[in-house]
């Protein structure tokens, strides 16, 4: 098992009254060096460095959980039993702000990311689920950001550092000395109210971390606070209409505070092997599987093309981010190690609900596969965001990506955006899926464009990452996508 070991940067939270920081660094009786500390890392045959709160149990002051994403967790489950991620090297856990976490796989980029979010999940329903979200992957490094929702519930300051606590026991026991990282707990309009338990919470757990050079405190609250008044919540412009969740401007300071916090930690994964060779591609049917509201495409369609197909969603049901389709086939039926990652939760939906059952080959070509276009992920809302991420790719590669979505309906016009993310400028483009006529023959849905997005980027990882956006009216949608290496 690898395991690594680091001084990582504690920034003081807001209140808080700890000792300075030097460069990033613990102070002399922070903890032990990297250089004292690299020997044993890990090994059973090492006694577990001291945590700062000693042989306290926290764990026994932690409740049950309610058990209320049981769904959830047993899906990420049956995902990982098929096929476990093989590249990440960090997991992170906890409620709704890692659920919606849609840019996490470009921040995390250098080390790769398992996205396990529970969206309203509170400390308790981390422990609960740990062996199943967290301890299966053995981690180079767990990332958690819970305990807001502990707060809003009623629960002390006092609970919330027992559930991290917890948290942290348990990843030690399991395997050995890891690097726990906690997000603070972030300041928000709508539960401002609470601000001042939250921030007490938020200073014992910078503590914690001060003390021990293997935990630590990412200060998003301090950021966020930056320009307030005193005494006044963050800038709304920091947060969704709801007041609670972060907007993309929020999430910007997340991801600039998180991945400077994990590059302490965990140095970057190695440069990946070349992936697929140019000319290889790998064709995907997105959509439920239930015989009510999708149809699967089969391996090979009759165009003699072998296709990739999500089968584990129904209809009107979540996609989860972190749900994966692993070691995806070209469309010669090759096997290759290359993942596509829901980065930004999508729902499902196709026959009931205006998919295209009978797509007109003379438009679509080989993409004319009834079962691919007669359902489709979409998003309405910023709780299922909408994003996918190509992982296993040669690292600088230009790929070509092509795009179908529709859904035909005459309520309203809606427009979809496509934005591809990787190691070079965005490259966009986008389609209307629905609305009076905007067919042939007077269909209320695409039925011909495909969106091609040409000279994509792989970044460094070889990574690309598919962001699909509601640019006009209320929803988003992705009936298929195909990605094609090489210009």
């Amino acid at each position: 098992m690898r395991r690594l070991i680091a001084t990582v940067f504690v920034a003081a939270c807001t209140g808080a009254q700890l000792p300075p920081v030097d460069g990033g660094v613990g102070g002399e009786d922070s903890g032990p060096s990297p250089s004292d500390s690299t020997q044993g890392l890990g090994s059973h045959e090492t006694a577990l460095p001291t945590l700062p709160w000693g042989d306290d149990d926290a764990c026994a002051r932690v409740p049950a959980s309610a058990g209320v994403w049981a769904s959830d967790v047993a899906r990420y489950v049956a995902a990982d039993d098929a096929a476990p991620p093989t590249r990440e090297r960090l997991v992170a856990v906890g409620s709704s702000s890692i659920r919606r976490w849609e840019t996490a796989w470009s921040a995390l980029a250098p080390w790769g990311v398992i996205q396990r979010g529970l969206g309203g999940a509170v400390l308790a329903d981390v422990v609960a689920n740990l062996d199943d979200l967290v301890l299966r992957h053995h981690p180079d490094a767990v990332l958690l950001f819970a305990g807001t929702n502990d707060i809003a519930g009623g629960a002390s300051a006092d609970a919330v550092v027992d559930g991290w606590r917890c948290v942290v026991s348990r990843v030690w026991e399991a395997q050995g000395p890891t690097p726990v990282l906690y997000v603070g707990i972030t300041p928000t309009p709508a539960r401002w109210s609470t601000w001042d338990v939250a921030s007490a919470a938020n200073a014992r757990i910078a503590a914690d971390a001060w003390a021990q050079p293997l935990l630590g405190y990412v200060d998003v609250p301090a950021r966020l606070l930056a320009n307030a008044s005193a005494g006044s919540p963050p800038d709304a412009g920091y947060f969704d209409a709801d007041g609670l969740h972060l907007s993309a401007a929020g999430y910007a300071v997340w991801d600039a505070e998180v991945a400077a916090a994990v590059s302490r930690v965990v140095p970057p994964r190695p440069t990946p092997a070349n992936g697929p060779a140019v000319g290889r591609r790998f064709r995907v049917d997105l959509g439920p599987s239930n015989p009510e509201d999708g149809w699967v495409a089969p391996p090979v369609d009759g165009f003699g093309i072998a296709w990739n197909a999500w089968s584990s969603a129904v209809g009107g049901g979540q996609i989860l981010a972190g749900e994966a389709l692993r070691g995806l086939v070209d469309t010669t039926g090759v096997r290759h190690a290359v993942d596509l990652v829901v980065a930004g939760g999508f729902r499902a939906n196709g026959l009931r609900n205006g998919g295209l059952v009978s797509p007109p080959g003379d438009l679509l070509q080989t993409l004319a596969v009834p079962e691919a276009t007669a359902d489709f992920f979409y998003s309405e809302t910023a709780d299922d965001p909408g994003a996918l991420a190509w992982t296993g790719l040669t690292p600088g590669a230009r790929h070509t990506v092509r795009l179908f979505a529709s859904r035909a309906t005459d309520e309203e016009l809606r427009r979809t955006g496509f934005r591809a993310l990787g190691g070079a400028a965005p490259v966009s483009g986008e389609v209307v899926t629905s609305g009076a006529d905007v067919g042939r023959d007077g269909y209320d849905g695409n039925d011909g464009v495909v969106t091609v997005l040409e000279q994509v980027q792989a970044d460094a990882w070889g990574q690309i990452v598919i962001d699909v956006q509601r640019l006009e009216g209320r929803f988003a949608y992705l009936n298929l996508i195909e990605l094609e290496v090489g210009p």
